[in-house]
């Protein structure tokens, strides 16, 4: 079976992705901001819920300011119980969720305190699942971050700060290839040294290709073998024709994802779709795939 979700926002409902200037930051409004955007989270897993999506990304941005220095954390505990009641929500209705810190995440960073931040990022993103009460199925995706012109120096770098890592976050931790640095097979090899789950990127590994003698179908397998006795997860998207090579389409190509499908069709999946129209285009998968769920 395979299972299709998306990322983020429903651009149909209220965003839970709302924000203010660091310059304008009282605890007040960021405990009124915090509270609108949780319940936008909630009523977007609702929705997902009665349209039969399952697979749904949480953005970063649910908490403004969630890791920087200037958030007390006060949000953990104003909003302890809509975050347990979400959690309950996710479990009982059979849902996958997962969050993807941003570019700035980066693990195998050089500078101690970008590393610092990272650390924060990863503490605050594992704080949002933890207090839904859900457990280690529900991830946190991160690249593997940069070569600094030493690509095996900073993979081997990458790979120590892993295994250092609060169990609560490494519990969570998942490492997906980019489109620039670290290709499948470095994220593969490295997942398989550290124990963790490694997320294919379909897209990425077009832009920057690894495993010349192997087809997607092959890869996919592979990273699989690093799931064990969870589902798979990989990513879907297509270029943008209009934009750099690597930018994401605004929608999914249907008879180029049917093509693709056709490949794994057999294999235990969740798919997410990383398109900038979001519910749209699983809505209008799932219309032409009814097998799809």
């Amino acid at each position: 079976m395979i299972r299709i979700g998306y990322a983020g926002i429903n651009t149909g409902l209220p965003t839970s992705s709302r924000t203010f200037r660091l310059g304008g930051y009282t605890e007040q409004r960021m405990l009124q901001v915090a509270q609108a955007n949780v319940s936008a989270l909630e009523n977007i897993l609702k929705w997902n819920e009665e349209n039969g999506i399952h697979l749904f990304r949480i953005t970063s941005n649910l908490i403004p300011f969630g890791s920087h220095p200037v958030n007390s954390g006060s949000w953990k505990q104003a909003l302890s119980d809509d975050f347990e009641r979400i959690g309950r929500f996710v479990k009982e209705s059979g849902m996958r969720v997962s969050m993807h810190p941003g570019q700035y995440t980066v693990l195998n960073t050089p500078d101690k305190g970008f590393f610092a931040s990272a650390l924060r990022d990863l503490e605050y993103h594992s704080s949002v699942l933890d207090l839904m009460g859900l457990d280690e199925n529900h991830k946190i995706v991160v690249h593997g971050g940069g070569a600094y012109k030493n690509k095996e120096l900073y993979l081997g770098i990458l790979k120590d700060r892993i295994a250092e890592l609060p169990p609560a976050i490494r519990k969570r931790l998942v490492l997906e290839n980019d489109e620039l640095v670290f290709h499948a097979e470095d994220i593969l090899t490295l997942c398989r040294e550290a124990g963790l789950p490694a997320v294919l990127d379909v897209f990425h590994h077009e832009v920057l290709p690894s495993f010349p003698d192997k087809d997607i179908r092959q890869i996919i397998i592979f990273f699989g073998q690093t799931w064990p006795g969870a589902r798979q997860k990989i990513h879907y998207s297509d270029q943008d024709p209009e934009k750099r090579r690597g930018s994401h389409s605004g929608s999914v190509d249907v008879h180029r994802f049917g093509k693709f499908l056709d490949r794994v069709r057999d294999l235990e999946l969740d798919i997410m779709l990383e398109v900038k129209d979001k519910q749209s285009s699983v809505l209008r998968l799932r219309e032409t795939f009814p097998d799809l769920k």
